[in-house]
This record gives C-alpha cells, structure tokens and sequence, in this order.
C-alpha cells in the first residue's frame, strides 16, 4: 500500500481489489464515470460500467464514456444504452472500432423503428 493511499478516496486506491470494493459504495455517476474511463484495470472499469447502468443515470454521463474511454467493450456495452441519437450517430460514423460502429448503427435503427423503449415501459 501507498503512502498516498491513506489520505485517496477508496475508488483511488493503488490496490485494485480496493477500488473494486469502492464502486459498490459509490452513488455518484460522475464518480464511476471517471472510474470507467480512466481505472487501468479492465475488471474495475467494467464492475464500474455495471452500477453505474444499475444508478440509471443521464444521457450525458455514457455519453462522456463514449468520448471519452478507450476500452472497445466498455464503448459497445455504453452503445446498448444510449438514447441520444446525435452521440449515437458520432460512435457510427467515428469511432475508432468498427464493432462499436456497427452497434451504434443498430441501435439507431432499433430506436427509430420503437423496437425497444427507452424508457423502459
């Protein structure tokens, strides 16, 4: 353990068992976003993705992960939930992964043809 690790929030801990730990406590979006897009560990930055999904947050804060993470998987699983059509048809067009790209392009289509509702009814 770091020295520093004392006077860090768990979810920065060195120790990755730590901040693994730290995202079943965090209520914060903004938190486990930061957590998504910058943790060096996969397993974090996923456990991080999944409450994040479980806290139902806004638009803005996937849409930040789109922007902002570069793990592939982390950006096809953030596709899944978009509702914003504009980040949606950015990932199409510009994301760097072509699987990414076609995910968006599929959910654009599931959303204007009402295949599922995004608001969950």
């Amino acid at each position: 353990m770091a020295l520093l690790d004392r006077f860090r929030p768990k979810w920065r801990h060195s120790d990755s068992d730590t901040r693994m730990e730290a995202v079943a406590e965090i209520t914060d979006p903004a938190t486990l976003v930061e957590m998504i897009v910058s943790d060096p560990e996969w397993f974090v930055r996923h456990e991080a993705l999944s409450a994040l999904r479980d806290l139902s947050p806004d638009q803005e804060h996937y849409a930040r992960v789109m922007r902002e993470s570069g793990d592939e998987e982390i950006r096809r699983k953030v596709v899944k939930v978009l509702t914003d059509e504009r980040e949606l048809q950015r990932a199409a067009r510009h994301d760097p992964y072509r699987y990414v790209r076609d995910a968006a392009t599929h959910r654009i289509e599931e959303l204007r043809s009402g295949i599922w509702n995004p608001s969950g009814s």
